[in-house]
This record gives C-alpha cells, structure tokens and sequence, in this order.
C-alpha cells in the first residue's frame, strides 16, 4: 500500500443521547450550565470555549437555578436544599435546607452577600454569604403559590417575584411585599405563570410570562408601562445587559428578540428591534458575556451569538474529552456513556467485515462514570464512579471470553482520570494502572493477576520530588516504552513523571493558558502540547526544552487556526509519519508536517483531499450496520475549485465531519479511526419542536 494512503474507519455507533440544558451562570469567563441529567458542566469562556470541568449529575431531585459568587458556585432544585460545590474534587461540599421544600429559582445580590432562594411553597429563603460556607438569614413573608422566579435590586433592598398571576415586590429589611403587580390572563379558567423577571436601577421590572407576553412595569407606581407580545409561546428567559440599554428574551418560542431602550425626551421606552432563530427547540437559558449572548435549551446545543456584528457558534453535547478510548493492539474502542461502556471490536477493509458490540457494562445502580480506560492489548477494562473504581479482566479461553472483576487496594477511592501503562518493551510491566484522584495526586497500581493488586507508588504534593498540581488533573498520557508519564491541569502546570524512579523528570513553563490536549510521539520522547488559545508547543522531555521547530510554529501560527472557535480535543500520530501531528476539535482534523515550510500567517491552510464518497449531510449508519473502512489520501494537494493555500505548506485540514467526538491512529500505521456523532443521530432523541404555521404549508 502506497505510504501516503490511509485507512479511516469512519464510525457512527456512538449513540450520545442529548440533554437539555436547563440553566446557566456565568462569571469572569467561566460558564456554569446544568442539563436534564443534573450534571454540571464547567466551560473555560476565556479564549476557545470548552468543558474544563464537569460535575457528575445525581439522579435525587433535579437543578434548576445556578449562581456564581465571586468563584463559588451554588445550585438549587426540587430536592429542597441550596448546595455549593467543590470545584477541584467536582463533587458537592455543602448543602443548606430551604424552608419548606422545592426550590426553583435562585439569585445573589450585587454586594455578594445575601442568596435568595424562591421555594414552592411560596418563601423566600435568604442565606448570608460567608467564607466558611451559607447561614440561614431570615425568610420573607409567606405568599400564595410557588415563586418561579426572583431577581434583586441593585440596592439590595428589594427583590422582585414572579409567580402565579402575580410580581410582587419585597422590602428586605421588613420582610414584607410592598407591592403587588397582577398579569392579565390570555384564558380565563388559564393561570398566567410569571417565567422570568429582571429589574434595572431605575426601578422598571420585566416579566416573560406564559401567554408570551414581555412586559415592562414601573416598579414605584405598580403599573404597566408597556407589554409587547413577541412570542407564540410562553417566555422562558429574560437577560439584561450590564448598562441596561438591551434585553433579550426567548422560551417555547425559540426565537431570541432584542429589545432596545430607546430614550424619547423624558421618557425611556423599550422597542423591540432585532430577533435570529438560532435554535430548533425551547430555550431554557439566557446569559450575557460581554457582548455575546450565550443560549441554550432543550435541543441541547451550546450557542454564542453576537450582534452586530452578526456572528454564531454552536457548540454540540458531545461528551468532555476523553469519551473514546482504543486498544490499538485488537483494534477495539471503548466508548464511555454517563452510566455504562461499550466495547466495540473494529472491521476490517472488507464489506462482509463490520464492527461488532463486543462488551457492555453497566455501572452498579446507575453510578455516574466520572473516567474510563482500555489496556492496549484489550485485555482489561477499568472505569471510576464518584465512590468506587472497578477493573475487570477478560480472560479468552476455550473460545469463550469470561469476565473477572479485580478488588482494588483498600487506599484506592476514585479518581477522575485514569489510563494503563503500555510497555512495548516489557510487556510483562504492562499491568499497571495510573490514576488521578480528586486530591490532585497520581496513585500507580499495580493489577497483575500474578500478585495481589497494590499501590505501587503515590506522587503527591507532601513528597519530595517537586510534584505540584494546583487543581484537578485533566489530562495524561504515557511513553510508547512506558517509562514516562504526563499529567497536566487546569492552572497550566504541566509535569513529566518517571515511573521507574518514581521521580518528577521534568516540569513544562506555565503558560497563560490552560492545555486542552496533549500527547507522547510514540517514535521520540516529544511531547506535543495544545492550549485553548491554540498555542502549540513541542517539548523535548529528555533534554527539557522547547524543540526548534517548536519556537518556529509559534511565529508562524496561521491565522485561520488562531480565529478557531473550537479547542482541540486530541492529538494522534501515526507510526509511520512520525514527523506528521495530527489534531482535531469538534468538527476539524488538522495536520503539522513538520518536513514542510511554513506559510505566512495569513494564509489560508490548505484542504486535503479526503478522497471518499460520503456527503457531510449523510444520515446516520444504522448501528451494527456494515462500516467498510475506507482508503483516504491524506495529501496537501489543492482539488479542483478548492484551491486554499500552497500545496508546500505544513498546516492541512479537512472538514469532513460535522461533530468529532475522536480520531485517532492505530499502532499498525496507516489505518486511522474516527467517531462521529451525526446532527441527525441527536435531532433523533429531541422531542417536537413548538408548532409553527408558514406560508404555503
């Protein structure tokens, strides 16, 4: 087979079920978003937008208000308690009881101070913001029905309800309502349920309510002062912007309307000015970040958008990375769903030779699993829930496989990534687990079956050997000859460990960045590295310093990669162009020859062809349907009316794919795989979209 042709294993069994995002928070470049499976996702807003954390969702009650507080993060839901969370173990700290049950809405004053939380028994519950943790305040007088929603005042004096039929307006200090605004009903035997209120500091309270309505209120007087009916369905969200001159609005009704304040002489008035359709499904949540608007809702797509100038990003629910795992040695991939895994046994080149589900597992009770990995040679399987890490170990014999559970050593609790140590050159050491934990440490364990399962080593902060990880690890990877490991986290430390000496062997320079994806070359000790802002450095660990090619990439970064949206999810090689790095993000796979010239920045990076008869609108291949792989040429050359760039240049990409959850290379070179999750295998799982009459239908 010519050098220069690949094998893509294009697959499309990963079935990821969406989840609906149901509110959102955001605070000095970090978004805080719960979906319908109660977990928390953590997005690093700051350059490329990513998950940098997320807190794995309990099946007890639900989240339906989130709120930032100077770096704190505070959820309430139907379970009835206010919880904080500790952002580094990604698990909750401390839970405070809300009087009298459910809770839906939450909100903080200016001053960062005071919580207050809306129950359905119609209380208003405030907490005092301490170092240490909340303390009960008080709790406003009692009123009729639930309160769906509440915003503070920028005085922190008065807070705004909404509820049933009703906005009322409270003193803080008395505890009493001084004011009551009643809503028209669009049905008379209907309640008009107030959805989302704001108010500004002149003292005019917005509502969204159930008929679809959007009214503006003098808060001193209690009267209307205008309502504009801009949308056909009820209105979910409401977000004002920090000068208080835009609001936006959207629910039911997917479209997101601005409203504008417009001042006419003495009088400020609200003019309803642009809308976008950007999402197919309810929205659930508004929130402002500058000057872009991020919306999401039930078709669970992430959106920024920003006008003018008019721009979008969607981001899909794709897993965090790692969600694949393969075992290169049986060509097998391991795909890690919220409460189980799937191993899969690849095909081959030939029609009559598909993938196969070769193994399922279903965590106990329907534990959330935090991280899971494969051994090379497919032979173990490890996965970690909040509480509990489980190894199993196949074992093939007469024909049959049979799974055996391995007990875990006592000091070993959970962790939040993991991965086995492959030893080419001794493959006997190649039983050997390394593991994250939420205390930031690397705990090395021993799993031969020849033996009793042991710790074998604890790199930890209190040790001598300069291990420091100042949050939680998120990434790691291992030397093709095992003898070497990286780990990095979220505050740009980079470490390089030995696990024969069990020393630390090299520390990267911290970057203003965070790493989003790194890797070993498994032909070299080079360790390349991508940060969000699409920084990419090459490191060399034997001698602990930048490569050259290294300090030359990072003045010629083209520009159309630096103007990416999307950070890198995982970088590959392939064993035969050792010299060729391979990157992708959601939706773009990206090639570095380093044999090659680099062009001006302001190039643009050049297509290569990927040679194959699949369409980017194509449906979903029918799981377990046949998936011949396919050959691909991964060239520079420029095609036919896609001329890019010069053919000479060392950037190339493709844009075969619409969402990328993984693409990577198997050890035998020349065959690559890549996971892709189809629009339309998610649009599958969503519920009816709001009825929409249109012309001529």
């Amino acid at each position: 087979m010519d050098k220069n042709l690949f094998k893509i294993h294009s697959t499309r069994f990963y079935d990821v079920e969406p989840k609906a995002i149901h509110s959102m928070a955001y605070e000095s470049n970090r978004l805080a978003l719960s979906r319908s499976d109660n977990s928390i996702e953590i997005w690093n807003m700051e350059h490329s937008p990513h998950i940098e954390k997320l807190i794995p969702g309990s099946t007890e009650g639900s989240i339906e208000a989130l709120v930032w507080s100077k770096g704190r993060l505070f959820s309430t839901g139907l379970h009835g308690f206010v919880v904080e969370y500790d952002l580094v173990a990604l698990s909750p700290k401390a839970s405070y009881a809300v009087t009298s049950g459910s809770a839906w809405c939450l909100a903080v004053n200016k001053a960062h101070t005071l919580l207050a939380a809306g129950s359905e028994e119609g209380y208003v519950c405030l907490f005092e913001i301490f170092e240490e943790g909340l303390m009960y305040y008080k709790v406003l007088d009692k009123q009729e029905g639930r309160i769906l929603s509440l915003s503070w005042h920028s005085s922190g004096d008065f807070i705004v309800t909404g509820s049933s039929n009703a906005i009322r307006v409270w003193n803080v200090q008395t505890g009493h309502a001084v004011n009551r605004l009643s809503l028209g009903r669009s049905d008379h035997f209907k309640e008009t349920l107030v959805w989302c209120v704001c108010i500004t500091d002149d003292f005019v309270i917005i509502s969204g309510d159930s008929r679809g309505m959007t009214s503006f209120w003098n808060g001193k007087l209690g009267t209307l002062i205008d309502e504009v009916n801009a949308h056909k369905a009820d209105v979910l969200c409401l977000c004002l912007s920090e000068d208080q001159k835009t609001l936006y609005s959207a629910g039911v009704d997917p479209v997101i309307v601005l409203f504008a304040r417009v001042t006419a002489g003495v009088r400020n008035q609200w003019i309803r000015s642009v809308q976008r359709a950007i999402h197919t499904h309810d929205v659930r949540s508004l929130v402002l970040a500058g000057p872009k608007l991020l919306s999401g809702g039930v078709d669970a797509y992430l959106c920024i958008s920003s006008y003018p100038p008019k721009a979008l990003s969607r981001y899909p629910p794709l897993p965090q990375a790692p969600c694949v795992q393969m075992a290169q040695g049986k060509r097998q991939l391991l795909l890690r769903y919220p409460t189980s895994l799937d191993v899969w046994q690849l095909g081959a080149a030939a029609p009559e030779r598909s993938p196969t589900q070769r193994q399922y597992l279903k965590a106990k009770d329907d534990e959330w699993i935090v991280c899971a990995t494969v051994s090379s040679a497919g032979d173990y399987v490890a996965y970690a829930t909040e509480s509990n890490v489980y190894i199993y170990h196949f074992i093939q014999s007469a024909g049959t496989l049979e799974l055996k559970k391995l007990l875990p050593p006592e000091e070993v609790g959970t962790c939040h990534r993991m991965m086995f140590i492959h030893h080419s050159k001794e493959p006997e050491l190649s039983a050997r687990l390394l593991m994250a934990t939420p205390k930031s440490t690397l705990q090395l364990v021993d799993i031969s079956s020849s033996q009793s399962m042991k710790v074998v080593h604890t790199f930890s902060h209190d040790s001598i050997d300069r291990f420091v990880m100042e949050d939680c690890i998120h990434l790691m990877d291992c030397s093709s000859d095992g003898q070497l490991a990286v780990v990095a986290d979220h505050k740009s430390n980079i470490v390089v460990v030995d696990l024969k000496s069990f020393k630390v062997h090299a520390t990267l320079p911290r970057y203003k960045s965070h790493p989003t994806a790194l890797a070993f070359n498994p032909s070299s000790h080079l360790l390349v590295v991508s940060y969000a802002d699409h920084k990419i450095v090459e490191y060399d660990v034997a001698n602990r310093q930048y490569t050259p090619f290294s300090k030359k990439l990072s003045e010629h970064l083209p520009v159309q990669w630096l103007s990416r949206s999307c950070a890198v999810r995982h970088i590959t090689f392939d064993v035969r162009h050792p010299d060729v790095i391979i990157l992708h993000d959601d939706s773009v796979i990206y090639t570095i020859d380093k044999n090659k010239e680099f062009s001006e920045p302001d190039a643009k990076i050049t297509k290569f062809d990927t040679g194959t008869e699949d369409s980017l609108d194509a449906p979903p291949v029918p799981f377990k349907a046949p998936l011949s792989a396919q050959q691909q040429k991964l060239s520079t050359t420029t095609t036919a009316g896609n001329s890019s760039g010069p053919s000479s240049s060392c950037f190339g990409m493709s844009k075969k794919y619409k969402h990328l959850a993984y693409f990577g290379a198997l050890d035998v070179g020349g065959e690559l795989v890549a996971v892709e999750v189809s629009p339309l295998a998610l649009e599958k799982h969503l519920p009816p979209a709001l009825y929409k009459k249109r012309f001529g239908v």
